[in-house]
């Protein structure tokens, strides 16, 4: 019997050291209790062991109060076990200080025992016991006892407070450690006074601290294991489905049985497999993606497939299984980013980029259909924005957008290329003008205003090389767009590759500007502005190119290329400082009668000072503003309103006339005039001849020059070609004019002889 206990403890004690050694290589809080604890039961076990069978009255007294005093340790790493592994209470410092302090002094009374017997003494070591008389009356042993019985008590209570509220997966680690801690403190309390050498609850805390190091560490029951997959397979956002070796749904999440549409039998599920199964049987991998589309209640989701064959240690096939991840969100989204990168978002027409891509294809594809691609801008739209707001000129884009796509059919595209700029490609058999028209027609009429009438220009190009670039395409329908300019009755061009020779002929313009600023090749004419009799008072400055190959070249040839390239403004202050010049050389002369009106474009505002730029010149050249007189279209005026009218109004502080020029060719309203600070308004003829019912524009004419009267402004008629517009100006209140009645615009010598200017 002795033997075999020897064996039993010596046993337990290599248990408890293999346990101590394994602890060291686990991570984590917990671990590291669980590895103090062992080691400690480990010493406690050695100490207990030498106390039994080592003999010696000195030895076994030192040896048990060694044992002793680490029970005190191991009951605070019990503690502190339990409120980790539980999460019951938190520790508080105070209590584990307090706890320490008292295992300190303990341990130490209790190895010092061996000299001071203040707890215990042994009085006979026998064979088969060892006589300990307990000194029960001392502090120390009423202590020692006391403390560790009471913190067995709370960690009791604290593990059935564990079983009754945990899941039974964990409740059966709190019943085992529980069962465990209870034998061993019964038998405590049942052999404390033994004088037996045969002491059970020493092996059994042993026993138990085995259990809790298997429990905490390296227990995981396969119940627990297979119920936490299961719980998590069926949270999963993913579908899964598994098969054995005969085909046989063996599982099917919740997702998938939703997805679906099926309950628990698994029928169907099976019958598809099978059908999978032998559709790919030759080209079958153990592992395989695959993308589906599934309808679930009316909307199309999007599903990745993952199939895999398992097999077992021995490479046995155990199952089939299939995981159905949810990509909708993601093939959405790149459905929408891909929709971004080739749509116009504003509209929905493609983009210029997926246009030109998408219409080459077209052409190419369909060699034997005819195809013309139509382009088309709105005149001015920028002003839209200035003078309505942003919404309002999205909503015209809209409006575009929306009859285009009414237009055209499933042979045909449309894109907005940028800004409001439209195109289209389709059938050229398909393509009405009639109803082009009545689209431009049916927008203005949408967007009608008294302040701003639209025109929306389009260009028409018959496709005959398939492989022509399509921004070339583009490009020759833009370029038949801008023939139509001011004839505000025609909304359709069609390109010739005459617009081509003029579009060579306009890049020879821009080529040859630089030089003939240089050498001064543009020239300054002048037309008279005079009273009815004749007699002038002042005149316009208008430019000619005395070009060294092609000879003198009107406006015409060149003015709108300058302003589609935005060189005009540098054409201008050329004009404007010649200008400048011969009313200081007529001031040298004695002249000071005579003023010269010089133009502003649209161009000049964005791109230079214009109020540094005109008052430099004055002072430079030390002549009176009120002999430079500065015309503003109704067009350079509108671009930006307000900004404009402040530089306006400091021009005239300044001391500047400001006459608003071709009043009447544009989209003029008589309510405008009333918002215009300007000292002159000059009324276009072109008005006339532009209106159809030719009554109705003379009444208007009429009431223009009787507001601008009674406003103050001066009013000059340009444009006029006869006697008779002279006579009916008159009686209109109109006293002063200029055209081609009088005089064409001649250079500035033969002006000077014709009126005798000195």
């Amino acid at each position: 019997m002795r033997l075999m206990y020897s064996l039993l403890i010596i046993i337990e004690i290599v248990l408890l050291g293999i346990c101590a050694v394994k602890s060291i290589n686990k991570k984590g809080k917990l671990a590291k209790i669980v590895l103090y604890y062992e080691a400690v039961a480990f010493i406690a076990g050695v100490f207990f062991w030498i106390y039994t069978y080592v003999p010696g009255i000195n030895i076994t007294t030192f040896c048990k109060g060694v044992t002793f005093a680490c029970y005190d340790w191991l009951v605070i790493l019990l503690m502190y076990y339990t409120q980790y592994y539980t999460g019951l209470f938190k520790g508080v410092w105070a209590v584990k200080i307090t706890m320490m302090l008292y295992s300190a002094i303990d341990s130490f009374v209790m190895i010092a025992n061996t000299w001071t017997h203040n707890v215990f003494t042994i009085s006979e070591i026998t064979k088969g016991e060892i006589v300990v008389d307990y000194v029960k009356t001392s502090f120390f042993y009423q202590a020692h006892f006391i403390y560790n019985y009471v913190v067995i008590i709370v960690i009791l209570i604290s593990f059935i407070f564990m079983i009754a509220k945990s899941s039974r997966f964990y409740s059966f680690r709190y019943q085992v450690i529980f069962i465990a801690l209870f034998s061993g403190f019964v038998l405590d309390l049942a052999t404390v006074s033994s004088q037996s050498i045969y002491d059970l609850s020493t092996p059994i805390y042993g026993f138990m601290s085995m259990i809790i190091y298997y429990l905490t560490l390296s227990y995981v029951p396969n119940e627990l294991i297979e119920n936490t997959l299961s719980l998590i397979i069926k949270d999963m956002n993913s579908g899964i489905v598994c098969f054995d070796i005969h085909g046989r749904c063996i599982y099917c999440n919740d997702i998938l049985r939703e997805l679906y549409g099926i309950g628990h039998d698994y029928e169907e599920m099976e019958k598809e497999y099978r059908k999978w199964i032998q559709s790919i049987e030759e080209n079958r991998k153990d592992s395989m993606k695959m993308e589906t589309s599934i309808y679930q209640n009316g909307k199309k989701k999007y599903y990745e497939i993952v199939y895999k064959r398992t097999y077992d240690d021995k490479q046995n096939q155990v199952c089939d299984y299939f995981i159905f991840n949810d990509r909708t969100e993601d093939v959405v989204s790149l459905e929408h980013e891909k929709y971004r990168a080739s749509h116009d978002i504003l509209t929905g027409l493609l983009n210029k980029e997926q246009f030109y891509i998408e219409t080459a294809k077209l052409i190419k594809e369909n060699r034997d259909v005819k195809y013309c691609l139509v382009c088309s801008n709105i005149k001015d739209f920028k002003f839209v924005n200035e003078l309505f707001g942003i919404e309002k000129g999205n909503e015209i884009l809209k409006k575009q957008a929306e009859y285009m796509k009414n237009f055209i059919g499933e042979d045909s595209l449309a894109a907005r290329l940028h800004a409001d700029r439209f195109a289209m490609c389709m059938p050229r058999i398909r393509f009405d003008e009639d109803l082009i028209n009545e689209a431009i027609t049916g927008i203005q009429e949408a967007f009608k205003n008294s302040s701003f009438h639209m025109h929306i220009f389009v260009g028409v190009y018959d496709i005959h090389d398939v492989e022509e670039r399509v921004s070339i395409m583009c490009d020759k329908a833009n370029l038949a767009s801008e023939t139509i300019k001011n004839e505000y009755k025609s909304s359709v061009a069609y390109y010739t590759e005459h617009l081509l020779e003029k579009s060579i002929e306009e890049r020879k313009i821009i080529g040859e500007f630089d030089r003939a600023l240089d050498n001064e090749e543009f020239v300054m004419f002048l037309q008279p502005q005079v009273d009815v009799s004749g007699k002038p008072f002042g005149s316009e400055a208008l430019v000619r190119w005395q070009h060294p190959d092609k000879g003198l070249l009107a406006p015409g040839v060149f003015i709108d290329v300058l302003e589609k390239t935005g060189f005009v403004y540098r054409l201008d202050r050329y004009m404007w400082d010649k200008a400048v010049k011969q009313l200081a050389e007529w001031k040298k002369r004695g002249i000071n009668d005579y003023h010269i009106s010089v133009n502003i474009s649209t161009k000049d505002f964005y791109l230079i000072d214009v109020y540094e730029t005109f008052v430099g010149l004055v002072e430079k050249y030390d002549i009176d503003p009120k002999l430079l007189k500065l015309e503003i279209t109704e067009t350079a005026l509108m671009s930006d309103f307000n900004k404009n009218m402040v530089i306006i109004k400091r021009l005239q502080k300044y001391g500047f006339d400001i006459e608003i020029d071709d009043f009447g060719s544009g989209y003029s309203s008589l309510n405008m005039l009333k918002d215009i600070s300007a000292d002159v308004l000059k009324i276009d003829m072109g008005f006339l001849r532009a209106s159809e019912n030719e009554v109705k524009g003379q009444d208007i004419l009429e009431s223009i020059i009787g507001l601008a009267n009674k406003l103050g402004m001066r009013v000059i008629t340009e444009g006029v070609e006869k006697k008779t517009q002279v006579d009916m100006l008159y009686d209109m209140g109109c006293k002063m004019f200029q055209g081609y009645y009088f005089s064409k615009p001649i250079p500035v010598d033969e002006f000077e002889k014709k009126y005798n200017i000195g």
